[in-house]
C-alpha cells in the first residue's frame, strides 16, 4: 500500500511539474509570436519607407537631369542609358506624375 501512495505521489508531482513548465513554454511561444507579428510590421513599414524616399530621389535626379538637357548642359550616352534606368524604376515603384509629361515633352524635343 505504501508504495502505491509513492508511486501516486511521483505521478501528480510529475504532472504538475509538466502543466507548470508547458504554461511558461506556451507564454514564452506567446511572446514570441508577438515579438515576430511586431517585427513585421516594423519591417512593411520600413520597406514602405525607403520605397517613398526611392520614389522621391528617382524625381528629384529626374527633374534635374531633364531640365539640365532643356537647358543645354550635355549629357554622355552612360548618362543618359542610367537616367532611362532611373526613370523604369521610378515608373515600376508608382511613380508617374508631372515627371512622366515632362519625359515626354524632352523626348518630343530630341534631346533625350
Amino acid at each position: 500500500m505504501e508504495s502505491t501512495i509513492i508511486v501516486a505521489f511521483i505521478t501528480a508531482l510529475g504532472t504538475i511539474i509538466n502543466t507548470v513548465i508547458s504554461k511558461k513554454t506556451n507564454k514564452k511561444i506567446n511572446n514570441i509570436d508577438d515579438i515576430n507579428q511586431k517585427l513585421d510590421f516594423m519591417r512593411n513599414e520600413s520597406k514602405k519607407d525607403m520605397l517613398e524616399h526611392t520614389i522621391d530621389a528617382d524625381k528629384t535626379y529626374l527633374i534635374n537631369f531633364l531640365s539640365d538637357l532643356e537647358n543645354g548642359v550635355p549629357k554622355t550616352e552612360v548618362q543618359i542609358k542610367r537616367t532611362y534606368e532611373i526613370y523604369e524604376r521610378y515608373v515600376n515603384n508608382g511613380g508617374n506624375s508631372y515627371v512622366h509629361d515632362k519625359w515626354e515633352e524632352v523626348k518630343k524635343k530630341g534631346l533625350l
